[in-house]
C-alpha cells in the first residue's frame, strides 16, 4: 500500500517538476489510443483493465513506472513563461492500487495526509463523492505552488470490487482551470472498469 500511494505522490512530484512531459517531449512516442472514436472528436482509450474518454487532440504517451496510462494535451500552447520554462503540458494519469485491508475512509485519509507531507503548500479545495458506473468515486480539488509555478489538480479515487482501487490524476495550471475543469470532469465520469 506504501508503494502505491509513494506512486501516487510521485505523480504529483512529475507535475511539479515537468519530469512526466520532459519525458514526451523529448523523445517519448506517441501510442496508439486502442480506442474508438467518440462523440465531439473524443476518443476512448482502451486499456486491458480499464477505459477512459481522451480528448480531442490529446494523445497518450509513455507513462512512468507504476502509471498504467498518462495521456497528455500536445497541442497545448502555455503562455506562463515559468511552466514553459519546465515544458509543463496539461495532463492525466491513471494508476491502479489495493486498499490493502485498509477501510475506504482510511485509504483517503492516507491518500491526503501522503500528498499533505510530499508536496508542501498543498492544499484541497473542494471534495466530494459521487456513483460512476456504479463504483463510488471520491472527488478532490487540490491547489499548490512549486517552482513559482500555481498547480490545480483534480485527483478521483475509484473504488473497484474487492480490494481494487483505480486513481485518476488530472494535473494543470491554476490559470487553466476554468478552461479545463469541465473536461476533467467529464473525462473521469467516463473511466470504466473492465
Amino acid at each position: 500500500m506504501k508503494n502505491k500511494i509513494l506512486v501516487i505522490i510521485v505523480i504529483v512530484v512529475v507535475l511539479a517538476a515537468g519530469i512526466g512531459i520532459g519525458i514526451y517531449l523529448l523523445g517519448g512516442e506517441k501510442e496508439p489510443t486502442d480506442g474508438s472514436e467518440a462523440g465531439g472528436g473524443e476518443s476512448v482509450l482502451e486499456k486491458n483493465d480499464f477505459s477512459i474518454m481522451m480528448p480531442k487532440d490529446w494523445a497518450e504517451t509513455a507513462a512512468p513506472t507504476g502509471v498504467s496510462a498518462m495521456v497528455v494535451n500536445v497541442n497545448e500552447e502555455v503562455t506562463e513563461p515559468e511552466a514553459q520554462r519546465i515544458n509543463f503540458k496539461t495532463y492525466y494519469t491513471v494508476v491502479y492500487d489495493t486498499l490493502n485491508q485498509r477501510s475506504r475512509e482510511e485509504y483517503f485519509q492516507g491518500v491526503a495526509a501522503s500528498l499533505n507531507q510530499a508536496v508542501p503548500g498543498f492544499v484541497v479545495v473542494r471534495e466530494g463523492e459521487e456513483k460512476i458506473d456504479n463504483q463510488d468515486a471520491y472527488f478532490v480539488e487540490a491547489e499548490f505552488n512549486q517552482r513559482d509555478i500555481d498547480f490545480k489538480i483534480l485527483l478521483v479515487v475509484f473504488m473497484g470490487e474487492g480490494e481494487s482501487v483505480w486513481i485518476v490524476t488530472f494535473n494543470g495550471l491554476k490559470s487553466a482551470w476554468d478552461d479545463y475543469k469541465d473536461s476533467f470532469y467529464q473525462v473521469a465520469r467516463s473511466f470504466k472498469v473492465h
